[in-house]
């Protein structure tokens, strides 16, 4: 009885040896997670948390604000009915337009205007219109947002929320980090909230002429709130009793309702602007074309399309159907002067064309990729080809551990012709790889090593546990 337990715990200990062994031969041959890939929302501002350093919005990622034209001096503006109740104070114009019904006024008061059903307000309720469009439409560098956005602090940027917002557990920040022309614009797909007592508070040299609201369908601010910033809702706003808004209420198609309200149109700290125009060659006339500054658009079937701005550096697109713009995308600088940015358009070429991605730098069968356009092909060959027609498409190079590659990403415009990129590829150190895709390294030289090792060992306990059964087994 005494040998076989002996010998049961003797097999176990081996057992539990070679089990080990290999144990530590999986983890070893294991490899980490890999980083998220060029094409990785680590790339995007979208993937920011709310309250982080601004680091997550580049500079060319910054907004110039929404032109409001005419529909700016207007403190209050909506389309069917603007009603008030208590000492509500106005401090700018108020227009209504289609709708007729004002009332409340007094004992409410207007330090401004009072445009209703005028040539003056529906001129101003078109330009709203434009505003409203203008704000919905950009899409620069968007950061997502969702619930309640109390108790944060945000830089300049473009914050999107696809449901409804709140602020209600804090106060809202809103950091312009000594910038004085930092842009901040928010889009909320349904509707706006700011619960009884919050308040929004500039700071860092933001201001209120600086901020906008732009909602899907109602805004509601709280009893005694304090909101800042240009509200523009598609329906209705509310402002119940004793609240406050440093800039604009303006309703699209809706009413504006006031309960001893307080609004003042904003006066924005006096600052230069600068003329950037951009003039295309090569289309026909009258043909439509556009352009994206900082996330605005404009679209014109004039040769020339301009935008005023302060000084700083701006992102911009061009676009134009059955052309080729060029340069289809880059930034600009304006300090203190006047810039123009030539684009000149070209046919596109009918039909489908060769692009072949090029590797250079990287050992015989190793994996790499290409995402173009968002979609992403893999290869263990040098080359990597699409068939696409003409255009200009964006690209990214797939993550490869060990390996840097140059250019990381980039676009490249197909006219006509086969058209080629070349990847170089760097080692950082180690023999790491990926499998096509861009997915998990390989095994390295090192790895295989200790991997022989361990077989050894696992080897060596198995013909361990053989002689001892044996043994036990003799008389």
């Amino acid at each position: 009885m005494k040998i076989v337990s002996k010998r049961a715990a003797t097999v176990a200990m081996s057992v539990l040896v070679v089990t080990g062994l290999l144990f530590a031969a999986f983890v070893v041959m294991t490899p980490p997670t890999s980083p998220r890939t060029a094409t990785s929302d680590s790339a995007s501002p979208t993937g920011a948390r709310i309250g982080e350093a601004s680091v997550h919005l580049a500079a060319t990622c910054g907004q110039v604000p929404v032109p409001l034209a005419s529909a700016a001096s207007y403190a209050v503006l909506a389309s069917s009915t603007v009603t008030s109740t208590g000492a509500t104070a106005i401090t700018g114009d108020l227009g209504l337009s289609p709708g007729t019904s004002v009332t409340g006024f007094p004992p409410g008061t207007i330090t401004g205007l009072k445009n209703v059903t005028t040539p003056s307000a529906a001129g101003a309720k078109a330009n709203l219109t434009v505003a409203y469009n203008n704000a919905s439409a950009r899409s620069n560098c968007p950061v997502t947002v969702a619930g309640n956005i109390g108790g944060q602090t945000l830089t300049p940027g473009l914050y999107k929320s696809t449901s409804s917002l709140a602020i209600s557990s804090g106060d809202l920040t809103l950091s312009a980090a000594g910038n004085p022309n930092g842009v901040f614009i928010f889009q909320v797909a349904s509707a706006l909230t700011t619960t009884s007592g919050r308040a929004v508070i500039l700071a860092g040299g933001a201001q209120a002429a600086n901020v906008f609201w732009v909602i899907g369908s109602s805004a509601t601010l709280g009893t005694t709130s304090v909101m800042k910033g240009t509200v523009m809702a598609y329906d209705s706003i509310s402002m119940l009793t004793g609240s406050v808004l440093d800039g604009r209420a303006l309703a699209d198609t809706g009413e504006v309702s006031l309960a001893g309200s307080t609004i003042v149109v904003p006066t924005p700290t006096s600052q230069s602007t600068y003329p950037v125009t951009f003039t295309e060659s090569g289309l026909p006339t009258g043909t439509a074309w556009s352009v994206t500054l900082a996330g605005a658009p404009v679209s014109s079937t004039s040769p020339t399309i301009k935008f005023s701005v302060v000084s700083g550096t701006y992102a911009y697109t061009t676009a134009v159907a059955g052309y080729i713009a060029t340069p289809s995308s880059g930034s600009l600088t304006v300090n203190g002067a006047a810039v123009d940015q030539s684009i000149v358009c070209t046919t596109a070429a009918t039909g489908t064309f060769n692009l072949t991605f090029t590797e250079s730098g990287l050992p015989a069968g190793t994996g790499w990729s290409i995402a173009l356009n968002g979609v992403t092909t893999s290869s263990v060959a040098t080359t990597i080809g699409f068939t696409e027609a003409s255009g200009t498409y964006s690209y990214a190079v797939g993550y490869l551990s060990n390996y840097t590659s140059s250019p990381a990403s980039g676009s490249v415009t197909i006219n006509g012709a086969a058209t080629s990129v070349t990847i170089a590829f760097s080692s950082t150190g180690g023999n790491g790889t990926t499998s096509p895709g861009g997915g998990s390294p390989g095994i390295s030289s090192g790895e295989w090593a200790l991997l022989a090792i361990v077989a050894v060992a696992a080897v060596v306990a198995a013909v361990t546990v053989a002689v001892v059964l044996h043994r036990r087994k003799s008389p």
